[in-house]
């Protein structure tokens, strides 16, 4: 009896852990679904947004693309969540640096920062945090290729919410949100080139986010924030090509 009930007290804290783990995960995901369809719906549907069509798509894909499936990963599994947790703790780091390059707060961005710090503390993650395995070469290639124009894109639009004090952009804090967005493309595709097994959702959502951004550029040219046609057609040619060697490469090593 007294064996049972150590084990029971043992097993307890850990259980609650995992309960609450799994509880603001699933916020996230909700959350994040939530906001990122109305974004996408409203954008479409309300004359009024027309002017922020390009803002639309990255706030849409920033939420349903980057931020979503990591949370829905480690709600449905939070003893093996160390992947997508890691995926959240690279958008927190994406979101606070370009909030502090900004000088504003971001109200939409901070509660998921806060929400995975609570995640990070928890700690019910028991497998180790990067897998065992090799990076890939070609995913950092591509990786390093990618980071110098998406961090100088990323400055830029912080560096429009610190001075734009009049637009509906800086009012709906559009430009530090598209900063945070291409902020995040290469930390999460740099997860991916160290192992790119361990971190496919990760892959796919960087892939499939910068070719999402080359798209709105070139169906939206005219908007604030849209790439140039150039830049648009490698932002998009680039997440395809991405995509593609990460799932190559993710096939290749699981087969090994």
């Amino acid at each position: 009896m007294e064996r049972s009930g150590e084990r029971a007290v043992a097993q307890g804290p850990s259980t609650g852990r995992a309960r609450a783990f799994r509880v603001i995960a699933v916020i996230m995901a909700v959350s994040a679904l939530a906001f990122g369809l109305v974004t996408a719906v409203v954008g479409v549907v309300s004359e009024a947004q027309e002017i922020h069509a390009f803002h639309n798509v990255i706030v849409a894909s920033l939420l349903l693309v980057l931020s979503a499936p990591p949370a829905i990963a480690a709600a449905r599994a939070p003893e093996r969540a160390a992947a997508s947790l890691l995926h959240l703790v690279m958008l927190g780091v994406a979101g606070t640096a370009t909030m502090v390059a900004a000088l504003m707060i971001d109200v939409f961005t901070l509660p998921f920062i806060v929400l995975t710090v609570v995640l990070l503390a928890l700690r019910v993650p028991r497998e180790p945090a990067i897998g065992p395995g090799r990076p890939s070469i070609p995913l950092a290639v591509l990786v390093v290729a990618a980071t110098v124009p998406l961090f100088g894109y990323a400055l830029d639009q912080a560096g429009l919410q610190r001075v734009d004090a009049t637009s509906e952009h800086a009012e709906f804090n559009h430009w530090v949100e598209t900063s945070f967005y291409a902020a995040a493309i290469p930390l999460l595709g740099a997860l991916a080139a160290i192992r790119p097994r361990a971190f496919r959702l990760s892959a796919w959502s960087a892939g499939l986010a910068l070719a999402l951004m080359g798209v709105g550029s070139l169906l939206l040219p005219a908007h604030a924030s849209a790439l140039d046609t150039a830049w648009g057609w490698a932002a998009l040619v680039g997440g395809l090509v991405f995509l593609g060697v990460a799932e190559w490469e993710a096939r290749r090593r699981g087969a090994s």
